[in-house]
């Protein structure tokens, strides 16, 4: 008796053959789906997951070889038996070529149509052994990327490599350039969906209405110039797993959006009326605190669980220190000349950097040796290479406390971003291009943030540079 879990469709446009042999294959223990044309069963496949595909040849409007590139596309790993007429043998032999499992002719004899399913599901098992080991020889490897030894950082290894196998949505957090998207896309190399796209998506660099569109979708003739249809970015990644880079930064209406996607697993084009099901999995990462920011209302609270199914937190370097050095050594031997020697930093540079509290956290780190390699031509990096900053940073990281500040609570993520980013500015002379750069995020993005620190009331316009 074969797992119950086997699950078959069954594509035939003569009704008498879809019942016999549906019946049939039931008998031996199989859940098996029908479709009567191939239309149907392409609409099967984009949100239904089988693991073979048993197809007629000739149909009225798709044809059997068209089904089985569908299916392909759709559902890589399952199998497609080919069922053909005498007369059409050569083409099911060709359709064998481009990708069939079997091709059987008619009239089919069902105990040999049951050898060959067996058959295809041995390949289809085997298969998934495979993906299974690589899986796990992936888990063990790709969490290697984040180079550390601080007790806080194995932990985090072991959790993505445990939650990448759950296929939930997952809430990364953590202070600006700690490295979230690094973790989410190692969720996702590590994840049964990572023969499918990753796509991240950054929400702070878009306007509601072009959110809205790129997210969505239209339809032609939606709005004035939208001359045809336009797949947007969820039905595009269909089957595969979305980022939500700073979710916090997304408009109230998009996130009601969003919500409904993530209840409906169903998205409408702009301008659309009919419905269209998608299967991703949504990461989302933000450096602010977004159960606070519900608690306010400028973040919506069944949004926030529904995201925060499993939550990752990737803490900033200042409290693992006892990584600068692996870290270190990492980004030079990144940055390494084109004749592959490694430069070395001095103990006296080492000790300047393992001293320094990083605002930008291992982005920042990495920015400094970068430039530091470039000051310091082909010697080694020594302390006068590193940036003037590094000797009296508290002069701006610290700053002295504001009347309304509570010196008994510790700063929330945002405020330590606020902090950096306006330290930056300040270091540059209010460039915000280059501050951009320093930071690592798009102007856009940097805008954004400053004009959401005005709105609050802080006092920016000092940082900024009146013209660029």
């Amino acid at each position: 008796m074969p797992d119950q879990t086997i699950r078959i469709l069954l594509v035939d446009d003569e009704v008498i053959n879809l019942e016999n042999i549906s019946h049939f294959l039931a008998t031996k223990g199989y859940i098996v789906e029908t479709a009567a044309n191939g239309t149907e069963a392409v609409g099967k496949l984009s949100h239904e997951s089988f693991d073979l595909v048993i197809t007629d040849l000739k149909m009225g409007d798709m044809d059997g070889v068209q089904v089985m590139h569908a299916t392909k596309e759709l559902q890589p790993d399952a199998e497609v038996i080919i069922i053909t007429g005498y007369a059409t043998i050569d083409s099911a032999v060709n359709a064998m070529a481009q990708g069939a499992f079997y091709y059987l002719p008619k009239p089919i004899k069902l105990k040999e149509l049951h050898t060959f399913v067996q058959k295809a599901m041995e390949k289809t098992l085997l298969k998934r052994e495979i993906t299974r080991l690589q899986q796990r020889i992936k888990a063990k490897k790709g969490v290697t990327q984040f180079v550390g030894h601080n007790p806080a950082i194995l932990r985090l290894k072991d959790s993505i490599a445990q939650f990448a196998q759950l296929d939930c949505n997952v809430l990364i957090t953590g202070e600006t350039g700690t490295g979230k998207e690094l973790v989410a896309r190692t969720i996702y190399e590590l994840s049964p969906r990572s023969n499918r796209r990753f796509l991240p998506i950054n929400c702070g660099a878009m306007t509601e209405e072009l959110m809205l569109n790129e997210l969505f979708g239209h339809e032609k003739e939606a709005f004035t110039g939208a001359a045809k249809m336009r797949k947007g970015l969820l039905e595009s990644a269909n089957g595969g797993v979305v980022l939500f880079d700073e979710i916090g930064e997304m408009p109230i209406p998009m996130q009601v959006k969003l919500l409904r996607v993530l209840q409906e697993k169903k998205i409408l084009r702009v301008g659309g009326t009919q419905e269209i099901p998608i299967d991703v999995r949504i990461l989302a990462a933000t450096n602010r605190d977004l159960l606070d920011e519900a608690r306010k209302g400028d973040f919506r609270q069944d949004l926030y669980y529904r995201l925060n199914v499993v939550s990752l937190h990737i803490p900033p370097l200042r409290e693992r220190k006892d990584d600068i050095p692996l870290l270190v050594n990492h980004f030079l031997a990144k940055y390494s000349t084109p004749e592959g020697s490694i430069r070395s930093i001095s103990p006296e540079a080492l000790l300047r950097l393992q001293s320094y509290d990083f605002p930008g956290n291992a982005r920042e780190l990495e920015n400094i040796i970068e430039r530091s390699l470039a000051i310091c031509g082909e010697s080694d990096v020594d302390a006068h290479h590193l940036p003037a900053e590094l000797g009296n940073y508290q002069s701006y990281q610290t700053p002295p406390p504001q009347p309304d500040q509570n010196l008994g609570q510790p700063q929330s993520l945002e405020d330590n971003e606020r902090e950096y980013i306006l330290s930056v500015l300040q270091s540059v002379d209010g460039n915000k291009t280059q501050a951009a750069k320093i930071i690592g995020i798009d102007r856009v993005s940097l805008w954004r943030k400053i004009k959401r620190y005005k709105n609050k009331g802080h006092d920016v316009d000092k940082y900024l540079q009146k013209k660029e």
